[in-house]
């Protein structure tokens, strides 16, 4: 929203009088609401997972219907989804939303919130939701039935929402990727500059690759300079949070939604443990809010998760499957094998096949195409 303030001396009121688009007015205590309550969230990290894989994200505009889709793509053939997180921010009236992600139906958990942004609700809010379950890779996911966003005071609905996708493949080098959250309006409620730190990671030494994403609400095209910053660790990402990421919204000046993603690869200090975004509004002429921050790394960290492959699955299944009912031993194998007691007795011979047999409380041995199995009989 684009404003001109108008203040009272000796009064925390403020009425935001439009110039042009949507009406807004009478917004009062700024960074606070009705029960002076401080409403600005800072970004703490949501997730972190070091693992040999990357993310991705998908992004869309929803104010104007409530409804769309978003495309994702760039997983790699034979990787395995590990995690899938919808994020929505929407200026709230009632502290709920819901619709439909892919024909399923999610109702949001609130994470993070701020003022209006100039509409005239009693904040604006961030949401989320694990859809893991409903993303198998890459391909376009429907979006239905969340509230769209009128262009009128006080309106309540969506700006726009961002997928983000993480996935775990045994060929990708080892990364840690972390996900920050938060909501910071500016520049009515808050200050027009901002900065928030992504740490939990240790970089290799060269960076051999780091990406970025960061989501914003509310951005818009009034005509003003190009002078609305957002930087990764003072690098510029955009000078323009306009709506960009589309479709266009309901007062048919930007889509109220921008995901910037790219490349941070040159951006990383090698062994760095920490990144800083920062946002810079000096144009002052438009509010918006920073939301959800993502970047991986390439990364010396522990893993965290361990990809599974089709071969690991294949070669899992071809393992001896031994189960111990009592003293009574079934025995499930592919190879031939040989058991032997812990002191290292043999105890049989044993063709391919599955076998039922009695064996005395101890500890055994099974030894079959040079490997070993241990088992107890208790």
């Amino acid at each position: 929203m684009i404003w001109l303030i108008i203040s009272e001396l000796g009064s925390e009121k403020w009425d935001l009088v439009p110039s042009t688009g949507c009406s807004q007015y009478n917004y009062y205590n700024p960074q606070k609401d009705d029960n002076n309550s401080i409403l600005y969230t800072p970004f703490t990290q949501f997730y972190r997972e070091v693992l040999k894989g990357n993310f991705v994200i998908g992004a869309t505009s929803l104010a104007s219907t409530g409804s769309g889709s978003i495309t994702i793509s760039g997983i790699p053939a034979g990787s395995t989804i590990v995690k899938a997180f919808l994020f929505w921010a929407e200026e709230d009236a009632n502290n709920a939303s819901s619709g439909n992600f892919n024909g399923h139906p999610i109702t949001g958990i609130k994470i993070a919130e701020d003022c209006t942004s100039c509409w005239g609700t009693p904040r604006n809010a961030l949401f989320y939701r694990d859809v893991t379950s409903y993303v198998s890779g890459n391909g376009t996911y429907s979006l239905t039935s969340f509230p769209p966003l009128a262009c009128a005071f006080g309106a309540d609905g969506l700006e726009g929402v961002t997928l983000i996708v993480i996935y775990c493949n045994p060929s990708e080098i080892k990364r840690t990727i972390t996900i920050y959250t938060g909501d910071y309006e500016q520049p009515v409620c808050n200050g027009p500059s901002f900065s928030w730190t992504h740490t939990n990671f240790t970089a290799t030494n060269p960076v051999v690759d780091a990406k970025y994403s960061i989501s914003i609400g509310n951005g818009q095209n009034f005509g003003e300079s190009s002078a609305e910053y957002v930087y990764l660790n003072s690098n510029l990402i955009t000078s323009d949070v306009d709506g960009l990421t589309g479709p266009n919204g309901p007062c048919s000046n930007g889509s109220l939604w921008d995901a910037f993603t790219g490349s941070a690869t040159s951006w990383i200090p090698a062994n760095a443990t920490s990144a800083t975004f920062s946002i810079n509004n000096a144009a002052g002429s438009d509010c918006w809010h920073p939301v959800l921050s993502v970047l991986s790394v390439s990364s010396v960290d522990n893993e965290t998760y361990s990809c599974v492959t089709p071969v690991d699955i294949e070669e899992k299944l071809k393992e001896p499957q031994i189960k111990v009912y009592n003293n009574i031993v079934e025995i499930s194998s592919n190879y031939d094998f040989k058991i032997y007691s812990l002191n290292g007795r043999i105890i049989g011979y044993y063709k391919s096949g599955f076998y039922k047999t009695k064996l005395n409380k101890g500890v055994y041995i099974m030894i079959y195409e040079n490997k070993t199995k241990k088992f107890i009989v208790d």
